[in-house]
């Protein structure tokens, strides 16, 4: 949905729906035509749903409804809760033992979230697993590998914690381990946005050789 006209029509549909093609050309004052044209585009999208409904002879009556994708994916906003959340968690919590346990049972909850979709024991393979699961969750990341021979790395163009990590750049930690715990390999993050990068780059660290009795 790229057009803010479709937005207006969908917030209509969604607050008013179901609504009939008349009704709409109606309720916008533009063309039959034009509506069609929005109503392809949001139902494409998924957005809408168009139902059939039978009320007798001749053709069926055909209405609109917002989809249970833009219900979940409109009017949702998870930051101010995730920043008070974090907030009470960090800053309220005295005893210092309970808050890096609540922090580690939260990166191991993430973690199970993205271990479950990642397969095969070989680190870099999983990774390439990890970036395309983060990208078809909405987060644009990707994995590139500068030259021959050199490490994959994991980079993020956009924050999936950037409002939290504003506040607390342990997220940034958080993420990390988290990561680490999906791949079973050791990572750094080479470079943030937050320090004014336009990607934040995850590199695997160095193996270090087991030490010789």
């Amino acid at each position: 949905m790229t057009e803010s006209s479709d937005r207006v029509l969908l917030d209509l549909i969604r607050r008013d729906g179901p609504l009939s093609l008349a009704e709409l050309t109606s309720r916008t004052g533009v063309t039959a035509t034009a509506v069609r044209n929005r109503l392809g585009r949001l139902v494409g999208s998924g957005m809408v749903e168009r139902r059939a409904e039978h009320g007798g002879r001749g053709r069926p009556k055909y209405t609109y409804q917002a989809s249970v994708e833009a219900h979940k994916r409109l009017g949702q906003n998870y930051a101010d809760l995730a920043v008070v959340l974090w907030d009470e968690m960090m800053r309220s919590v005295e005893d210092r033992k309970l808050r890096r346990m609540l922090f580690q049972r939260i990166t191991d909850r993430l973690a199970e979230l993205y271990r479950a979709q990642v397969q095969g024991d070989e680190w870099e393979g999983r990774l390439f697993q990890l970036g395309t699961i983060l990208h078809d969750r909405g987060i644009e990341a990707e994995v590139t590998r500068g030259s021959v021979g050199m490490m994959p790395v994991l980079r993020q163009h956009t924050c999936p914690y950037y409002e939290l990590a504003e506040v607390d750049r342990a997220v940034c930690a958080m993420e990390r381990k988290m990561f680490e715990k999906v791949l079973g390999r050791g990572l750094r993050l080479s470079q943030c946005r937050l320090d004014g990068h336009h990607s934040c780059d995850f590199e695997a660290k160095p193996l270090v050789p087991p030490s010789v009795a």
